[in-house]
């Protein structure tokens, strides 16, 4: 099998139907590496021993939500952000993350995630979202539960920040060279239904746009990763076919174009056409980055999260039977790698 096939049969499982298949094997294995080579000065020369800073932005999928809590009333009542096993910047032993994987090839890197946080950035006041204070635990993952993307302005000011004062005394903040990803659109999603120009794909790829200039132009060396939105209403369909979770969903307007009572098959086509369209910009906007042919700074579309089918239960929270579970991470990680 292909890998895009392996991934196909992982994700597209539905409860009874085929099982969920074995994590890949990590065969990329660490090279000898010149200590007395010149480091790249082109983005685009890059290998992975080269990376020295892995960041992250998003909502709560890369901050981890709920992976590992158990069902509602379980101990502990408030489920955790456990970062440490996200797909991008976790650095949890024996987790499937792009952090870990670098680390193979640089023992240096920094940036990753070390444990749990508690969802208190999910929490605005006055339009501006409550920053992890446990940075020690965070890293420079910098998502935020319930971010948009009107919020990934904030985050990477969260980003410059830890730079030039966490890491000011392990980071060539000048000279490193970094890896920023991003995964952002679902809450804008979540109440695509609505009709807002706040979210509609105008606005989500001119926000977008602006927030790749202001990476740019505040953090310097960097290779800026986007994954593109999946469609997200999968995850109603399969909360449907388990009690548990169309309880959650009835009790909870997580995403009130989806788990909303009154909320309608029009309204979650509505979701759907946005997501093509969001995918659609995230295209445009790369291009337009690319065609800049920068040699410190480059954009890149990658293409694995546009296509996902989540229609299986393991792959999702047990609390909530919509964020991506343990297992969704350890796959989104080997996929994007």
């Amino acid at each position: 099998l292909t890998f895009a096939t392996f991934v196909a049969l992982c994700f597209c499982a539905e409860e009874g139907g085929l099982p969920i298949a074995p994590l890949p094997r990590f065969t990329c294995n660490p090279y000898e590496v010149d200590p007395n080579a010149a480091a790249p000065t082109n983005v685009n020369q890059l290998a992975p021993h080269n990376i020295d800073v892995i960041m992250s932005m998003g909502d709560s999928m890369t901050a981890a939500f709920a992976a590992t809590s158990g069902k509602l009333l379980d101990v502990p009542l408030l489920p955790r952000e456990d970062r440490y096993l996200s797909y991008t910047s976790g650095g949890g032993s024996m987790q499937y993350t792009i952090n870990n994987f670098l680390n193979l090839y640089n023992r240096n890197i920094e940036g990753s995630s070390s444990g749990q946080t508690l969802p208190i950035d999910a929490l605005e006041i006055q339009g501006h979202h409550i920053e992890p204070i446990m940075t020690g635990v965070v890293g420079l993952n910098a998502a935020l539960s319930g971010a948009k993307i009107q919020d990934i302005s904030q985050e990477i000011d969260f980003l410059v920040e830890q730079l030039q004062t966490t890491y000011k005394d392990t980071v060539d903040f000048e000279n490193s060279w970094k890896v920023a990803t991003l995964l952002i659109g679902a809450n804008n999603l979540c109440v695509a239904c609505h009709n807002n120009t706040s979210d509609s794909p105008e606005t989500y790829a001119a926000l977008l746009n602006s927030s790749i200039a202001q990476m740019q132009s505040s953090i310097p060396r960097v290779r800026f990763n986007i994954l593109p939105m999946f469609n997200i209403s999968q995850v109603y369909y399969w909360s449907r076919t388990n009690k548990y979770c169309t309880r959650v969903w009835n009790l909870f307007d997580e995403c009130p174009c989806l788990s909303s009572k009154d909320s309608t098959e029009q309204d979650r086509k509505i979701v759907n056409d946005y997501a093509v369209q969001y995918r659609q910009k995230i295209d445009e906007v790369a291009s337009y980055w690319q065609a800049k042919n920068l040699s410190t700074f480059s954009v890149t579309v990658q293409p694995f999260t546009g296509s996902l089918k989540i229609i299986n239960g393991a792959l999702t929270s047990d609390f909530d039977c919509f964020h991506p579970s343990e297992l969704a991470h350890a796959w989104l990680g080997a996929g994007v790698w």
